[in-house]
């Protein structure tokens, strides 16, 4: 399974303690280079993490120009582009990726997408953590943005009290 991830998936989890639930999900993560850049630039918790991460594969898309120009045309950052760019040269099986504008980009494209709560989600599922509301509001605690309706259906998908 090809998974190519964005930037936010990566350090939203790092930050809560958690980034190690993308491995049990989806075994090995592929990100392009811009968004290795903007994980390991800074004093994010992720910038030591990511370094060190064995699952995690550094792959450049073939053509850097691609990257600016998409950018350009789409408004979206850098990393975004590059994840969706690289996502469509691997014929990824999943692309990771939370930004609303980005993974409309993403769908309009033909990817097939999803984020970090649709991973907690397969986390859960799969009996990798035992509840996702905990997490949620780790994530909510460290600023991630989750409006009050996809947290009350993603805890009434998973079978949890809100």
């Amino acid at each position: 399974m090809i998974v190519v991830s964005d930037t936010t998936p990566l350090s939203e989890l790092a930050k809560v303690g958690r980034i190690e639930l993308l491995h049990d999900v989806f075994r090995k993560i592929v990100i392009p280079q811009e968004v290795y850049s903007e994980l390991t630039t800074g004093k994010h918790p992720a910038v030591d993490i990511v370094r060190s991460l064995q699952w995690l594969e550094v792959q450049a898309v073939s053509d850097p120009q691609k990257v600016f120009d998409f950018a350009m045309e789409t408004r979206l950052g850098l990393g975004e582009c590059a994840a969706i760019l690289l996502a469509e040269e691997l014929l990824a099986d999943q692309i990771l990726i939370d930004d609303l504008e980005a993974r409309q980009v993403a769908k309009f494209r033909c990817l097939p997408v999803i984020g970090t709560v649709g991973t907690l989600l397969l986390a859960k599922e799969r009996g990798f953590v035992p509840s996702v509301k905990e997490i949620l509001d780790e994530l909510i605690s460290q600023g991630k943005r989750i409006s009050q309706q996809l947290y009350q259906d993603v805890l009434t998908i998973a079978k949890e009290e809100f």
